[in-house]
């Protein structure tokens, strides 16, 4: 099973002493996106070639050649490859950046964008920014003696040049925003713990004490999917890792994503991927 970022993730990020990974496959492969999920953790997403589009907390970016997008902590956000695009995602903690004892870099700035009290606008041009991005990247790939020493520089650097050049704002302007992410996000961790279940509608509306009308108008609204749609996305998905590491039947693996009828499960599927689950198993079995 691959490392591709999820809902609410229960992955670590590197290692609890350096919380920090860098991702090349993002999108899942068979259909060249990135389902909406969230994380506590801080992310940097940058293209090094082609193109891809994205979504954070309802907003849409379009990310071509050597830009970079910011996404904050706790963020509602996912994806799309466009044409050919070679990603990264920079994932990490905060903490990895804050001192034991008395630290004004945590106090002053840093535990702030942590705690959502500001945020770091997702997207701008800037060059000095993109090449410290490119910077850690690189580092990372090549790893020389004390290249952990270097990755943490580069990320003060890049908050230094955030505050500095007055990328970061109060979320009290969003604080709407805020209470509307909470509400999708009880709805995405339900799903996420429970996609093997029947999921009705009307539990995650109440889950996140809203009409069903409404729900499904915010949940559309701030992932671009009805609660049906990424429902069945996010079980093609958990099918597809059963596909390839498992010896399961397909009609065991469509009960055991939480499908209940095979033939509809075999129709979202080839909506989904562009080929039958049986086609595909075929393909990975080749």
């Amino acid at each position: 099973m691959d490392e591709r970022l999820r809902l609410k993730e229960k992955v670590q990020h590197g290692s609890a002493v350096f919380p920090i990974n860098v991702y090349e496959k993002i999108f899942v492969h068979e259909n060249n996106t990135l389902l909406p999920h969230w994380h506590d953790e801080f992310e940097i997403v940058y293209l090094e070639k082609g193109t891809a589009s994205f979504r954070v907390d309802g907003k849409e970016y379009f990310l071509g050649p050597k830009q970079f997008l910011f996404v904050n902590c706790g963020s509602i956000h996912g994806g799309k490859a466009e044409d050919n695009p070679e990603p990264y995602a920079i994932v990490f903690s905060l903490s990895m950046l804050f001192s034991e004892g008395p630290d004004i870099c945590k106090s002053k700035y840093l535990q702030s964008v942590s705690e959502r009290k500001l945020l770091v606008q997702n997207s701008f041009e800037d060059e000095h920014t993109r090449e410290l991005i490119s910077n850690i990247i690189t580092v990372w790939k090549e790893k020389p003696k004390g290249y952990e020493l270097l990755v943490k520089g580069y990320l003060f650097v890049i908050f230094y040049y955030l505050f500095n050049k007055r990328y970061v704002t109060a979320s009290s302007t969003d604080r709407e925003l805020d209470l509307k992410l909470e509400k999708i996000k009880s709805a995405l961790d339900f799903i996420n713990s429970n996609y093997s279940s029947d999921i009705d509608i009307d539990l995650l509306a109440k889950l996140a004490n809203l009409s069903k009308f409404y729900f499904c108008r915010l949940f559309k609204e701030i992932t671009h999917l009805t609660p049906v749609d990424y429902i069945n996305k996010f079980r093609v998905e958990k099918a597809i890792e059963l596909i390839k590491n498992t010896n399961l039947s397909i009609s065991e693996i469509a009960f055991e994503v939480g499908f209940n009828n095979v033939s509809y499960f075999i129709k979202v599927f080839k909506e989904y991927v562009g080929v039958t689950p049986f086609k595909y198993k075929k393909n990975v079995l080749c």
